[in-house]
């Protein structure tokens, strides 16, 4: 069975290159964009089976990503990442799961099974 492969978008490199190692140890296949702008170039070049994204981002916040990504692949899971209150705006963006900072890591994991078991589907 071939590597999950999973986008990561977000704009803080400390936090990036935490969550791209981590994830990869799970055993996961991750590429990582530093903000939207970024993100919506590797869709276009490669397929995800899920995206991870901030929402706070320079030059495109996690919120219009999720959009661009739901108007061109409805059934891509989307994990919101965010330290504001737009969980509501983020949710309403049809994004699968959206989780608040700080977040634990193994609460992420989880969600992320959750989603590739099926248990948690897309909007």
């Amino acid at each position: 069975m071939s590597k999950k492969r999973i986008l990561l978008v977000e704009d803080d490199k400390t936090i990036r290159i935490l969550l791209a190692s981590a994830l990869e140890y799970d055993g996961y296949q991750v590429d990582a964009a530093e903000n939207g702008v970024q993100a919506v170039y590797y869709l276009e070049d490669a397929s995800y089976d899920l995206i991870i994204t901030d929402y706070m981002m320079p030059e495109m916040d996690g919120l219009e990503l999720t959009r661009k990504i739901k108007d061109k692949y409805p059934f891509m899971p989307v994990i919101a990442i965010t330290g504001t209150d737009a969980a509501y705006d983020i949710l309403k963006a049809e994004a699968t799961v959206c989780i608040k900072k700080p977040f634990d890591l193994y609460a992420l994991k989880e969600q992320i099974e959750e989603i590739f078991k099926g248990r948690i589907s897309t909007p």
